[in-house]
């Protein structure tokens, strides 16, 4: 059978119902990718907002509200930033995940863990056919299919579609306005109509993140290349207020307690809201230990390095360079590379570089290499994508229930009652954390029956002699150190000068110096097919949520709390 995807719809069709449905199956696949412990932070707060929201949805105390006040106003338990809640996301996700879970009826956290994650891999299988839409318009049915096959494969969107977070609502959102704004660009028919739908698409985007305001740059190329193609004046300027007004009734509905009420109409900014992003600030914050990832050294190269091999992947990166070097000279791509720039810029300018803030420059990224995707070398496009589809892999194997933290604590739970851990710090994930020890049996929660004693070194405190000496006592009494990850063991000592006595610490327990012996280390790095890329030198945000490196360390009849609380005493400065 000879393919002709530019000329047979039915062809097209097929073709791209076969890629939406591979994408979906790929990505539900990793629902359960951590067994449910939620070790992701952020998704473990929305659940928890989720978990309070959906006791007041059944609590008869509240069944007076009609549906106006549940939405429109801000003294609504449904509003998450009442009281001591911290929300500093968009509500649509929120309020998404919320609303599923309440009309499929009660569940319990793991159920609505589950609906969530499943309701974002099919949220991302939407934006692999808006890939699709934008790049036809671009450059016709063959390479539209083959972008959205390059979308689909790319490691960090297959990594976020197993989180229920924000990005990739944001994303989907991003993607959809995308599209009209293309249309637009190029002069077709209807302009208001196209201005319109971007405006709603952008603010339903902007009720999933605030960041999504950077759709402006997008829009306005897109508004200036429709006046080149003759759009009048008059014409252009209706097209813009259209936008806006529609951009904010999006955002009025899907983003409702940015707003005071009561009703639709109730249009003053909520203080509750704004208070919210102000505290963004103070999370800016040097002392603040996830923080301290950036501050010990991390440029715009590494970063542009992460979003080649891990954002995008490098296949896309690479018909990125071989486009730019062509020369291509349509004017309708300037409108999703805008887009591109406008988020990758926004992640290297951030203080925080976490390659998760590029997402929404995935979807345009697949869009405008279209053009690069059509070649009438006819092993050329194929071989691409397998590439693209390999690389990608390893993203999925990521999620296949290996996660390293559920393999540590299936095997500390294997030691006997009355074992000593340590952990490093509440700034991380705490071992062993919630696991089930067979399909069918029941979960196991780190607490249960006081089976272990639980110490904490405190590690990120500042370096003091008493830190030191606390140190050194309560490891005299741990049976088990416990690296959860290389959070801190990765990053303090590239800050030698803030925490010398840590940094000595670290040295000298990874180099066998410290009278404690590695009994378990399990670090899978990117683990492709038939190879394992080791990516511990990646940033911590695409390592620490799924493929974490953990050591496990057994005291040895060796160590001395006086020996070593010396040791390292010698490094801290005089006075």
């Amino acid at each position: 059978m000879r393919f002709a995807f530019d000329r047979s719809a039915v062809q097209t069709g097929l073709a791209l119902f076969a890629i939406l449905c591979l994408a979906a199956q790929v990505r539900l696949m990793g629902t359960g990718w951590d067994g449910f412990a939620a070790l992701h932070p952020d998704e473990r707060h929305l659940l928890f907002l989720t978990q309070e929201m959906l006791a007041a949805l059944a609590d008869p105390a509240e069944a007076w509200r009609s549906a106006g006040d549940w939405w429109f106003n801000e003294t609504s338990p449904l509003n998450p930033h009442l009281g001591a809640r911290l929300y500093v996301y968009g509500e649509a996700p929120l309020l998404a995940g919320v609303l599923a879970a309440h009309v499929s009826g009660p569940g319990d956290w793991f159920e609505v863990m589950a609906l969530t994650r499943r309701m974002a891999a099919l949220v991302d299988t939407v934006t692999v056919g808006l890939v699709f839409c934008g790049a036809r318009l671009i450059a016709g049915n063959a390479a539209a299919l083959a972008a959205a096959v390059l979308y689909a494969a790319m490691p960090l969107a297959l990594q976020l579609a197993n989180f229920h977070t924000v990005d990739v609502w944001l994303t989907a959102g991003c993607a959809g306005a995308l599209v009209p704004m293309i249309a637009l660009a190029q002069g077709r028919d209807r302009p208001l109509a196209l201005a319109a739908l971007a405006g709603a698409l952008a603010g339903l985007a902007l009720a999933c993140k605030i960041t999504a305001a950077l759709l402006v740059l997008p829009g306005l190329v897109a508004l200036a290349l429709a006046m080149r193609r003759g759009l009048g004046g008059r014409a252009a300027l209706g097209a813009l207020v259209l936008a806006v007004a529609l951009c904010l009734l999006g955002f009025r509905l899907a983003n409702p307690f940015a707003f005071s009420g009561p009703g639709l109409l109730g249009l003053q900014i909520s203080g509750h809201w704004t208070g919210d992003l102000a505290a963004l600030g103070a999370f800016a914050s040097p002392d603040l230990p996830p923080n301290w990832q950036w501050m010990a050294g991390y440029s715009t190269a590494d970063l542009m390095r992460d979003f080649v091999l891990f954002g995008a992947g490098p296949v896309a990166s690479v018909l990125l360079v071989v486009a730019l070097l062509r020369g291509a000279r349509r004017a309708d791509l300037l409108v999703p590379l805008a887009a591109v720039l406008a988020f990758v810029a926004l992640t290297a300018l951030s203080s925080a570089s976490a390659l998760r803030y590029a997402a929404p420059a995935l979807a345009p990224l697949a869009m405008a290499l279209a053009p690069a995707l059509r070649t009438r070398v006819g092993w050329a496009v194929p071989l691409a994508l397998l590439g693209a589809l390999w690389w990608g892999a390893g993203a999925v194997r990521l999620h296949d229930g290996q996660h390293p933290r559920l393999a540590a604590s299936h095997w500390l739970w294997s030691l006997p009652r009355g074992t000593v851990l340590t952990n490093e710090t509440a700034w991380d994930e705490s071992l062993p954390t919630l696991i089930r020890p067979a399909p069918d049996a029941p979960f196991r929660w780190p607490s249960q029956d006081g089976w272990f004693t639980f110490k904490s070194l405190e590690i990120t405190d500042p370096d003091s002699p008493d830190k030191i000496r606390r140190m050194a006592d309560l490891l005299a009494r741990t049976d088990y150190l416990i690296l959860s990850s290389e959070r801190h063991s990765a990053v303090m000592p590239r800050l030698p000068e803030r925490f010398p006595a840590t940094t000595a610490h670290y040295r000298r327990l990874l180099a066998g110096d410290a009278c404690f012996a590695p009994v378990l280390e399990i670090d899978r790095g990117y683990p492709l097919p038939w190879m394992r890329l080791a990516d511990a030198w990646a940033q911590e945000p695409w390592r620490i949520y799924d493929h974490p490196v953990v050591r496990i360390f057994r005291r040895l009849p060796c160590f001395d709390a006086d020996t070593y609380a010396a040791g390292l005493a010698g490094h801290l400065p005089e006075g």
